[in-house]
């Protein structure tokens, strides 16, 4: 409302209390109290002319005041349609009105009445006819979130519910993958991750559904394609029960579990092919991701719950990298792909699977994330650096194993002390260089209580000591088919 307009109406009162005076004033006799005068109230507005598309969406907000000559205004009172009048101390709110399901359009009938001093309320309230109509929900998967074309088992999406009216007035949130049914979930998760129920069997079928971090599956959906191409919709409904329309991710191909084993790649594609064959000439039984791959874009978008919902249908996982850093596709947080990975290791063990990691480490690595997961006291302070030169050996301190050399001269290996919880599985004969001192280990492993053997880990990558290919092998194989046999 403009300002001459609510002058215009403060006037108009105004006008019609001192005539109410004027004729009270010489109808009484002198020294005679005057009656108390009713208050009188006005809406900012006086109509809303609207129809149609053109009508006012569900929030809408109002300003009213209200005159009283001979005292003042004390509070004021509201009423909607035909309900209680409710008592407000404010002269303006903004108001998100109800639409009957199934309706697009209503009128709200609008009271409000000013209560004096004295307790005495405007007999006539202002009133303003309220013409609505219901605006449709939208939905939006956060395609930023999405695995690329391809993903192994696990698809993992945010994505945004609003309403013009209102995001309150969502009451549903439904998920489907391809032609299957539509299924409820809990319009308050945001995060959701969808699975196979059974990952090593191919096909239409059910598909677990996790919201958030949980470790447990809320529902399931059927129509998902284990092995084959995905397409997953949404949709939301509101209160009036208007449906968004339905927004779909792009076709992703979902690799169904052949394995028991996971190898997770953190290097080039040269690189990784290597450990490709030495996995698939040792033990067959085994599945690859890439996160190296397509310059990092294979990560994860959230390790967790991605990575970790993945590696968990798995018995054994197998991690190769070295000490380069990557950035995550969706944070862009920078780390090492142990960094992110380090809290989902864990979980792996503390769940009974089985973990071989090959890597390397910079000079100066910060062993916060890592090093207690890995087993991993410290590094030398030391200055300098110790030499692994190709005909010098790692010596393996279980004689059921074969020793291990590297095909190349390596400037830079990274021997560290073991934590207490660990036994030092290869020492290595290095050749010290500009004044170095330090430890000799380079690989350990860890048992669980039981004495099993859960954690293998490599500081110098295995694929660097192939000189002897017969002896890497052997200890490939050893680790993965008998180590790791329980």
């Amino acid at each position: 409302m403009t300002q001459n307009h609510k002058s215009y109406l403060n006037n108009r009162l105004s006008i019609a209390m001192l005539s109410l005076l004027f004729v009270f004033a010489f109808s009484c006799k002198k020294g005679e109290l005057l009656p108390n005068m009713a208050p009188e109230t006005a809406i900012s507005l006086e109509k809303i002319d609207l129809t149609g598309n053109n009508r006012l969406n569900s929030t809408v907000n109002l300003t009213w005041f209200g005159t009283d000559v001979d005292g003042f205004i004390q509070y004021y009172e509201i009423k909607i349609n035909e309900g209680e009048w409710l008592k407000t101390n404010i002269q303006d709110s903004t108001f998100l009105f109800n639409i009957d399901p199934d309706q697009d359009s209503t009128n709200i009938d609008f009271y409000v009445r000013a209560v004096d001093n004295e307790d005495v309320a405007d007999p006539t309230p202002a009133y303003l006819k309220i013409p609505l109509k219901n605006s449709p929900p939208v939905v939006r998967i956060d395609d930023g979130t999405l695995p690329l074309d391809t993903t192994n088992l696990v698809i993992t999406f945010r994505y945004r519910a609003t309403d013009p009216d209102g995001n309150s007035t969502i009451k549903q949130a439904f998920l489907k993958a391809n032609d299957g049914d539509w299924q409820e979930i809990d319009l308050n998760q945001k995060l959701i991750s969808v699975i196979p129920s059974n990952t090593t069997v191919e096909g239409s079928g059910m598909a677990k559904v996790y919201y958030g971090l949980n470790t447990e599956s809320s529902v399931e959906i059927n129509g998902f394609v284990n092995g084959g191409d995905n397409i997953l919709q949404m949709k939301v409904v509101d209160f009036a029960n208007s449906e968004s329309a339905i927004d779909s991710t792009d076709v992703i191909f979902v690799k169904s579990q052949m394995g028991d084993l996971l190898l997770v790649g953190g290097h080039n594609a040269s690189i990784t092919s290597e450990y490709e064959k030495l996995v698939l000439d040792n033990y067959p039984n085994s599945d690859f991701v890439d996160f190296a791959g397509n310059g990092g874009l294979n990560q994860p978008r959230f390790w967790n719950p991605s990575f970790r919902l993945l590696a968990l249908n798995y018995d054994k996982v197998f991690f190769h990298t070295d000490e380069a850093n990557f950035s995550n596709p969706l944070s862009g947080a920078d780390g090492k792909l142990l960094d992110f990975a380090a809290p989902i290791i864990q979980e792996l063990i503390d769940n009974n699977k089985k973990v071989l990691i090959s890597t390397a480490f910079a000079t100066g690595t910060n062993l916060d994330i890592i090093g207690g997961i890995l087993s991993i006291d410290s590094f030398s302070p030391s200055k300098g650096q110790a030499f692994f030169t190709n005909d010098s050996f790692a010596f393996s301190q279980d004689p059921t194993y074969n020793d291990l050399q590297p095909a190349n001269f390596l400037l830079a290996a990274d021997p560290f002390y073991a934590a207490l919880d660990a036994e030092v599985f290869y020492r290595a004969n290095l050749t010290p260089s500009g004044g170095w001192t330090g430890p000799n280990s380079i690989a350990i492993r860890r048992r669980n209580s039981s004495g099993n053997i859960n954690l293998v880990l490599f500081s110098v990558e295995l694929h660097k000591l192939n000189k002897l290919k017969s002896n890497q092998n052997q200890v490939i194989s050893k680790i993965l088919n008998e180590a790791f046999n329980w």
